[in-house]
């Protein structure tokens, strides 16, 4: 009897070793997945370009994350980690990084890096979820690109 006991404990821990969400790529490096948005014309009507875009930008990402680095000159953008409650606290995380590209800002690049704590190897693993990509992609794509919604 006892031993069939710890057989039942050894399977119930194993069976409680979480492992990434099924969205989780993992990559090797901080790379992580780009993607451009194509910003439409209507901004700069009535006040620099640039100035606007950033701001609509800063907007947007403000709405559901803090922020962490930001520096108009260059058009970037970085956002802190932000826990995924759903996967446990402090386990899987990511953050934005938003990259305006040419003089006026016609094109923005996004990306959204993932981490998830590897409890065995006690290291982060890191990647990208293609969820929070493509969630964050269709935002910004919807409210600032060219099919606006």
């Amino acid at each position: 009897m006892p031993f069939l006991k710890i057989i039942l404990l050894l399977l119930l821990l194993i069976g409680c070793a979480a492992g990434p969400p099924k969205t989780f790529v993992e990559t090797q490096e901080d790379t992580g997945a780009w993607k451009s948005i194509y910003l439409h014309n209507n901004y700069g009507f009535f006040a620099n370009k640039n100035q606007e875009v950033w701001q609509r930008v800063v907007d947007i990402l403000s709405e559901q994350y803090d922020l962490d680095v930001l520096d108009r000159a260059s058009g970037y953008i970085r956002t802190t980690w932000k826990a995924d409650s759903k996967q446990g606290k402090d386990q899987y995380r990511h953050r934005v990084i938003i990259k305006m590209q040419g003089s006026v800002w016609h094109t923005t690049k996004l990306k959204a890096e993932s981490q998830w704590w590897d409890e065995q190897k006690q290291i982060w693993r890191i990647g990208y979820d293609m969820t929070v990509v493509e969630e964050i992609y269709k935002d910004f794509q919807g409210r600032l690109g060219t099919a606006v919604r």
